[in-house]
Parts: structure tokens; sequence; C-alpha cells
């Protein structure tokens, strides 16, 4: 029997459960783009490795197979050049729970919290009464003087506190030849298809901006409103992070 690879087994599981592209894109919020290149083993169109290492997990659970030894078959194929490196689980599954628990004891702290800040107040308002009644009886009553005129007095300026200008991060890329582009703005995939030559388009992050092009040398960026050197020669496929130096 032929012993399937890491894309037929992918494929072959979702087809034996009869479900289509479009409904595991649905189901799991991947890309179909990306759903295709898992099946197809064409790693290169995939995301940096921390979310391309999400998606298999993500998909593979999502068939019924095992993750850990997908995740593990998947990182041997796609990135067998580089070090051992055990990934960060940035990309994880929410888990639900159904059930309803009520935090006991986060109520009884919060109830004896209030108890206490009610006596702290009453004690303090007392306290502040009690030296206010005091101060009034020992105060003898000022001498009558002849009114005169005063001046209103000035009220003092406000000083208005200088804004602070956080830098964001603001890239430009212009296309000279036809480029695939995958874009990634703080972490949330925005931008996914190829730049035609002579368009442009402008990405803006608070934290960072991350760029995969399939044709490096084709394209022009600038960097909050500096051009950069090219990151790579026509038909390279590079990437590159530019991030907030705030």
């Amino acid at each position: 029997m032929k012993k399937l690879g890491f894309g037929e087994k992918l494929r072959e599981a979702r087809e034996a459960k009869g479900y289509s592209l479009d409904y595991i894109e649905e189901e799991t919020k991947i890309r179909k783009l990306y759903i295709e290149a898992l099946e197809q083993e064409t790693f290169d169109l995939l995301p940096p490795k921390v979310y391309a290492t999400g998606f298999v997990r993500r998909y593979s659970k999502c068939l019924g197979l095992n993750s850990d030894k997908m995740v593990d078959q998947f990182q041997s194929l796609a990135y067998k050049d580089e070090p051992f490196n055990v990934e960060p689980e940035i990309i994880k599954e929410k888990k639900f729970d159904s059930g309803f628990h009520i935090p006991y004891r986060n109520i009884l702290a919060g109830i004896i919290f209030l108890i206490i800040a009610i006596w702290a107040g009453k004690l303090v308002l007392t306290y502040i009464t009690g030296s206010i009644d005091v101060t009034d009886k020992q105060t003898p009553a000022p001498p009558k003087v002849e009114e005169s005129v005063k001046e209103p007095a000035k009220e003092p300026v406000k000083e208005v506190p200088p804004q602070v200008e956080v830098e964001k991060v603001v890239v430009m890329i212009e296309a000279r030849q036809d480029c695939w582009l995958n874009v990634v703005v703080d972490d949330e995939n925005v931008f996914t298809k190829t730049l035609r030559a002579g368009d442009k388009q402008k990405f803006e992050g608070k934290q960072s901006v991350y760029i995969k092009a399939g044709n490096a040398g084709g394209i022009d960026i600038t960097y909050n409103g500096k051009t950069v050197e090219p990151i790579g020669k026509y038909g390279e496929v590079k990437e590159t992070e530019f991030k907030a130096k705030s």
C-alpha cells in the first residue's frame, strides 16, 4: 500500500469526509489559498512559520487527524533547512466551557471589601465633621471693617500638557513589475494577492508591517516616508518586517 505524503493525507481525509475547500475555509477561518498550499505542498505561499504551523494544527483537528504528528511532518518538510526550534503556541484554539460557574470566592472578597470601604468612609466622615465643628467653635468672629471695593481675583492660567505623538508604521509599496504579496499588519493578515505593475498599496500599523514578496526586485518600498533598499532580486521570494520605532 502506497504511503501518503503530507499534502495527500490532508486532501484524502478532507475528500473522505465530503468537505469542500469553501467549507474548510469557513469552519477553520483559514484562507482557501493557504489550504490549497498545504495540500499541494507549495509552502512558499504560506505566511511566517508560526502562523503556518497554527494552520496545520487547526486543519488537522478539523479533519480528525493527529495534529501533533501532522505538525512534525509539516515542519520537517517545509523547514528542513532550519535548526529545530520549538514553536511558541501563538495561534491556539479557543476552548469554550459550556458550564456556568459562580465565582464564590470573588463575590465573598467583594462583599468584604465593600463592608470595609463603607466602615472606613464613615470613620473619615465622622473625623472631618468633628474637626469642622471644633474649628467653628474656637475661631473668634473677625472684627468688622469697612467694606472696600476689591478687584476680582484672576483665575490661574491652566497649562495644557504637550501632546505626545506616537510614531506608526506606514509602508507604501509600488509595483514596477507584477508581484505576488502577502502582508500582515499587527499580526493580522490583510493582503494576499498579486500587485500589478504600476499599482500602489499603502499599509498602516501601530506595531509592525510584515511583507512577503514573490518578486522582491519588482517592487519599491517606502517606510515612514523614506525609500528603502530593495529586499531582494527579480524573481526572488523574500520577506521583511517593519516595526514602529517608538
